[in-house]
């Protein structure tokens, strides 16, 4: 009796998104996780780090990212096939450059905030959309430094504004408030968890036509030097794709209509320097990108070129906003 409950309510469920998304696509969705060493996203855990780890915790990280993703779209990156966009491998310099399409100024976590419209303003403006319709979910407070010109013009639940979609809407308002008491011992954000709860709630709430999840929990303890808590950080981003991917195959048209774009700001340095960023030439630049639904080539790996600046020409150009700039390789309509 319960397992037909269940299913059930998961069908009225499913149904009520399909009616709210009907006609509203095409859409897109960027998932970005902060401080992802390429090591951990490739290979799994290093050999530096081996002592650090039980034999069972090492290994293959993101195992059903590999298993039944992976496949199912492109994976850009290894060795230097794709880049950061900035000038610097530091967080809030790569966000602005994914945001606008080309490095800034910003050479730190202190800048001022872009000074152009960002890709989520020229979608909302150019396709004429309601303010619902774009938005952004983060856990860092600088996000809104790279997210917008005018934040005024975007929807956006980052740490530590306590969002609220004008319905009063008491399970967003929990979520936030939760997270509010349950801080994480560094300054300056929520936890993840409740970062990705908040997102996935407006997804199957609102539908917007673009979407960006921003988590950090694995960058702050990589510089703490906390290899474990890193690992499950990577791990537990590996269950929050898989059931955004799942969530999606149940939207109907709307996850029909859907590309999602999943990267990192920055990698880490190698071995012993893996704590920081910025500190090598090389290595903290070369990163990864996953995309996956409408208009992506199931290609798997890819030898394909590409960096941090074709996401914004991307995004518009999977939207039907003129893009500018070039967009990815494997990306077609």
């Amino acid at each position: 009796m319960k397992i037909t409950i269940g299913l059930f309510l998961a069908f009225i469920s499913i149904s009520s998104f399909s009616q709210v998304c009907k006609n509203k696509g095409p859409n897109v969705i960027l998932f970005t996780w902060d401080g992802v060493r390429s090591h951990e996203f490739f290979n799994g855990t290093g050999i530096f780090h081996a002592n650090q780890l039980p034999a069972s915790d090492r290994g293959e990280i993101l195992k059903t990212f590999w298993s039944k993703h992976a496949s199912e779209g492109t994976v850009f990156g290894g060795g230097s096939r794709y880049q950061i966009g900035s000038k610097i491998a530091i967080s809030l310099p790569s966000y602005q450059a994914i945001m606008v399409g080309h490095p800034t100024n910003c050479m730190n976590n202190k800048c001022d905030s872009i000074q152009e419209v960002s890709v989520l303003e020229n979608v909302r403006e150019f396709l004429n959309l309601e303010k619902k319709d774009i938005a952004v979910f983060a856990s860092w407070n600088r996000i809104l430094a790279a997210a917008a010109l005018d934040s005024n013009k975007i929807t956006h639940g980052i740490y530590p504004e306590i969002f609220d979609d004008g319905t009063q809407d008491e399970q967003m308002l929990k979520i936030q408030n939760e997270a509010m008491i349950d801080l994480p011992k560094w300054k300056g954000s929520r936890k993840d968890k409740y970062t990705f709860e908040l997102g996935m709630h407006y997804l199957k709430k609102h539908c917007p036509r673009l979407l960006y999840i921003s988590l950090v929990d694995s960058d702050e303890f990589g510089h703490d030097g906390d290899y474990p808590n890193y690992v499950r950080s990577l791990r537990q981003y590996d269950e929050y794709l898989d059931q955004l991917i799942n969530t999606l195959n149940s939207m109907g048209e709307y996850g029909r209509q859907t590309t999602l774009l999943v990267t990192t700001d920055h990698s880490r340095g190698p071995g012993p320097l893996w704590l920081g960023h910025a500190i090598t030439s090389y290595s903290e630049k070369n990163v990864f990108l996953y995309a996956k639904g409408r208009g992506v080539k199931a290609t798997g790996r890819t030898k394909e070129m590409g960096n941090h600046t074709n996401i914004r020409p991307t995004i518009e150009y999977l939207l039907g906003v003129t893009p500018t700039g070039e967009i990815l390789p494997n990306i077609s309509l």
